[in-house]
């Protein structure tokens, strides 16, 4: 069983609706504010582990809260009472303000956006669902017997899921607001910890310390004496010299002032006297314009930029133009590049380099998954390392957003009569700002 699915069976529809009570929203609004924040706290979690200290925080917090799994049990009966409650809010809200820093407000805006429901209703709800959260760490702790490496290993095991498991609508916002896109491109992995453990402490090895008096003192101090001295003679002559070098110099730049106004003169006068140069065959001199792509940075040879570069010119075409990227393709049910394909991410690099105010949506299709993939998730896994390797080369991964759509065919269909979409694998290129 999957994490999520435990998170299914934990918040039943009567546990569902006795949040939507207590919050007081609509119950399917509740349920799908209460699975974006379900997605959004693992995810954020899985990020946090991929440091050292997120992996201690995380395993601390599990073990000194006692979160081993008891409330999961008693849960149905402990939402009947609204004090009780209130204290898993205030408390999941605590933790989480510590795992996840700063986040809490954007969150709490980001499900308050996505499930239509008030801004103060998603707070308590990421405070309620946090608490969840960590007594089902806890117990996965307890029953595998796991250390805080374990737990972060544990975590990152359910990243298919994830990928597998957050909504299409919701996947984008997501990535961007916690920075998840190593995390679901398979890039990350989780921190291991390099300090050995006694007893719960980290064991530092540290050298010993002397308290004995060095028999050498007065030795080493006249020594030390000696070398100051040393040093104070070798600046001041250096500063002697120095000061000879800069007269010597501007002598020498007066002398050099008159001789090149001499020869500025003589110059003017023998360019007067030249045959004049027929206007016909004169080249024409280039003006930069500060902001404006160069011909140099314009001049293409790829089919992409062939195809990209007259409409990103024309201010008067309107965005939203969906190209497809010719030759990017993966190694079958992989995210391994063929051996060209890397060229045609490149010449997308110096595209967005090239035009500076340009953003993109990167749009991926799959019907090649294999093994424990979905057609979504290569999908999304693909775009993604795309997009990694745009930010590598330089591009601000705010101008690139990845969105992976798996085979393109819709799950279901209400329109017997409509003839069968072939399933598609491509990456396009949608400009949403030139």
């Amino acid at each position: 069983m999957t994490l999520f699915a435990t998170f299914n069976d934990i918040l039943n529809s009567d546990v569902l609706s006795r949040i939507a009570n207590y919050v007081d929203e609509p119950a399917e609004k509740t349920r799908k504010a209460v699975d974006g924040l379900v997605y959004t706290i693992v995810g954020g979690l899985m990020k946090r582990t991929t440091t050292e200290i997120g992996v201690n925080q995380l395993f601390n917090h599990i073990k000194r809260g006692r979160y081993e799994g008891q409330l999961l049990d008693s849960l149905n009966t402990v939402l009947r009472d609204p004090n009780q409650t209130n204290t898993l809010i205030t408390q999941g809200n605590d933790v989480i303000s510590h795992l996840l820093p700063a986040m809490k407000s954007s969150i709490g805006s980001m499900i308050s956006g996505y499930a239509g429901i008030r801004n103060s209703s998603s707070i308590s709800l990421l405070g309620l669902i946090s608490t969840i959260t960590l007594h089902v760490l806890g117990r996965m702790v307890k029953d595998r017997k796991l250390d805080a490496d374990g737990l972060a290993s544990a975590l990152f095991a359910e990243r298919e899921a994830f990928v597998n498991a957050v909504p299409e609508d919701f996947m984008p916002r997501l990535v961007e607001k916690l920075g998840l896109q190593q995390i679901v491109s398979g890039i990350a992995a989780p921190a291991r910890r390099q300090q050995p453990e006694v007893g719960g402490q980290a064991v530092v090895n540290r050298p010993p310390i002397s308290y004995e008096p060095s028999g050498d003192t007065d030795t080493s101090s006249l020594g030390r004496w000696g070398v100051g001295a040393l040093v104070l003679i070798a600046l001041l002559g250096l500063g002697y010299y120095v000061y000879q070098n800069t007269q010597n110099h501007a002598a020498s730049g007066d002398s050099a002032g008159l001789a090149a106004d001499s020869t500025q003169t003589s110059d003017t006068v023998a360019r007067s006297l030249d045959v004049p140069i027929d206007s016909a065959n004169r080249r024409p001199t280039t003006v930069a314009i500060p902001g404006a792509p160069t011909a140099t940075t314009v001049a293409a040879t790829g089919a992409l930029s062939q195809e990209m570069t007259p409409y990103l010119g024309n201010a008067a075409l309107p965005k939203g133009r969906v190209f497809p990227m010719p030759g990017l393709t993966f190694e079958p049910g992989s995210l391994s590049l063929t051996a060209s394909a890397q060229a045609t991410v490149n010449e997308l690099a110096t595209l967005l380099k090239t035009y500076p105010r340009m953003q993109i949506q990167l749009i991926g299709f799959a019907n090649d998954a294999a093994g424990g993939f979905t057609n979504r998730a290569l999908s999304f896994k693909r775009v993604n390392l795309i997009k990694q390797q745009l930010v590598t080369s330089g591009i601000n991964y705010l101008r690139v957003d990845a969105i992976g759509r798996g085979s393109g065919v819709p799950r279901r269909s209400t329109d017997s009569t409509a003839r069968p979409r072939p399933a598609l694998r491509k990456i396009d290129v949608k400009v949403v700002a030139k």
